[in-house]
């Protein structure tokens, strides 16, 4: 099969490797149909030396073969990836919630590829009606902000500004205006302003141009330190601060956290019952992933595209990969 490999800077190429194979019971061979390029996935563009691993995270595809212990399942069912493996054993495992596994994660990859082997119990079955591009999305892209939004008390009419409109604070705005709240949408990029207006948010603003709010939620999808701050000082009293956006260190101060009387969450990717009701939204007409999607690449576009991916260019709020040998 063929894998996209990270070679060095700005070096990307497609390598021909053997098929992955299954290596226990519980495990489902995937047939790669789509994968969503997250920005997390960038790091694939700057590596100093042959990367070690293959990046890709947001997986739908068709099952070739499963392991003789897998019921639930058969070759030919379309499925949605979680992105996210637990050790299937513990508590939060048996519920699904892989995230809070109390014997650590494992982030799955290999997106960038023909084939994946996952945990039968990541697989979602993908509903006759989305397409395996939509499929890719449900987990990460649409997922992380639902699991999100879940962790608080949104009551329809509050006021939630997302800061930070890539393609999760997009979902983000999207998601909390279907729940019936007002949204604030927060990025310097115009055309990310402008997506978030589509979307639903009522207010969109450069960082620049916020002056003094009263937000009941904040949802920080940046990953950006001056954003946190930022969401301390629009928050009101009494507010909730989500941490979804990562890979920064900021100052959380304590007389701020006190006296505006502030709750501080943090969420991380999603659950399979998230999952569930992801594609129950898309297939009800209540979200529409695809909206976001302005660029799909096969793989071997990918290899001269990823630098327009990582800058954004040419009006590129989301990518998807599709695998170009594969008729449906």
């Amino acid at each position: 099969m063929r894998q996209l490999q990270a070679f060095g800077p700005r070096d990307l190429r497609i390598v021909e490797v053997q098929d992955p194979v299954l290596s226990s019971e519980d495990e489902v061979l995937i047939d790669i149909r789509a994968c969503g390029i997250c920005g997390s996935d960038k790091w694939y563009w700057s590596v100093d030396r042959l990367a070690a691993k293959i990046a890709g995270h947001e997986v739908a595809g068709r099952i070739i073969a499963v392991g003789d212990e897998v019921h639930h399942l058969r070759a030919g069912d379309r499925v949605a990836i979680n992105n996210v493996q637990g050790c299937g054993y513990c508590e939060a495992c048996q519920q699904g919630r892989y995230v809070r596994c109390a014997n650590g994660v494992v982030h799955i990859g290999n997106g960038f590829a023909d084939k994946v082997v996952v945990p039968a119990r990541n697989c979602l079955k993908l509903d006759d009606d989305l397409s395996y591009a939509e499929g890719s999305l449900i987990f990460d892209n649409w997922g992380t902000p639902y699991a999100a939004i879940k962790r608080t008390s949104l009551q329809q009419d509050d006021r939630v500004a997302v800061i930070g409109c890539g393609p999760i604070g997009l979902a983000a705005v999207a998601l909390v205006k279907s729940f019936g709240a007002r949204v604030i949408a927060i990025d310097p990029i115009p055309e990310r302003l402008k997506a978030a207006a589509l979307l639903g948010a009522e207010a969109c603003m450069t960082p620049s141009e916020v002056t003094a709010a009263d937000v009941d939620i904040v949802l920080e999808c940046s990953g950006k330190a001056a954003s946190y701050e930022l969401a301390q000082s629009i928050l009101r009293i009494g507010g909730t601060l989500v941490a979804i956006g990562e890979g920064t260190a900021f100052t959380l101060t304590p007389k701020v956290l006190i006296h505006k009387h502030l709750t501080f969450l943090g969420s991380l990717y999603s659950s399979m019952e998230d999952g569930k009701q992801i594609q129950d939204m898309i297939r009800n007409g209540v979200i529409r992933p695809m909206s976001m999607v302005t660029h799909q690449f096969t793989m071997g576009q990918l290899q001269t595209a990823f630098g327009d991916i990582v800058e954004c260019r040419h009006g590129l709020i989301k990518a998807v990969m599709v695998n170009d040998n594969r008729k449906e």
